[in-house]
């Protein structure tokens, strides 16, 4: 009850109070349908920087695919943007393409060849990739050499059919039983 009372005496105090919705209307000029271009300029700058810095977030947080997408999109309004063009490449190495930083940084270069950060970042990531290759290479190289498959023998068939043998020694055969060896009868 006293809860109703208290809303009652504030909805009657609101009733007084003219709407501001009528003088908004009539204070607010009209605006012009053609758009301001310092306006439209200062807005594009906003926007590249609010894209550069959320990148820039997302690369502190270790969200490499997030801060390419807003790279993409700072540069979808300024391609020739440093800061967008060189945190695309940073994206890319946290994410281990390096192949693909090396490109964005070199699309950095380009845009400003004096940018010393980039020409390293480059060294760098064409180190991983060479790392990488020779990695690759050691895993893959024996692949083939450490299995023992053995030329296969020929069956004395009438299609003379190749058969592979697939044993690691000579030994494994009598290991294995011979077809002469005749099944024992279990005793009661």
């Amino acid at each position: 009850k006293v809860i109703t009372e208290y809303l009652e005496a504030d909805a009657e105090d609101f009733d007084d109070m003219p709407d501001s919705d009528d003088e908004e209307k009539d204070a607010e000029p009209e605006k012009s349908k053609e758009k301001d271009p310092e306006i439209e300029k200062k807005s594009l700058a906003l926007q590249i920087a609010a894209f550069s810095n959320q990148a820039i977030c997302h690369l502190k947080l270790q969200d490499g695919i997030q801060a390419l997408k807003a790279c993409e999109m700072a540069l979808k309004l300024d391609p020739q943007n440093i800061k967008a063009l060189f945190r695309r490449g940073q994206a890319a190495e946290m994410s281990q393409e390096w192949e693909d930083a090396i490109g964005y940084y070199k699309a950095t270069l380009e845009v400003d060849p004096k940018n010393v950060t980039a020409a390293n970042k480059i060294k760098f990531c064409r180190n991983k990739v060479q790392t990488f290759k020779q990695a690759q290479k050691k895993k893959y190289a024996n692949m083939f050499e450490r299995t023992n498959f053995k030329e296969p023998e020929k069956v004395d068939t009438d299609d003379n059919k190749l058969k592979p043998d697939f044993s690691d020694s000579e030994d494994e055969e009598e290991a294995v039983g011979s077809d002469n060896d005749a099944p024992q009868a279990m005793e009661a």
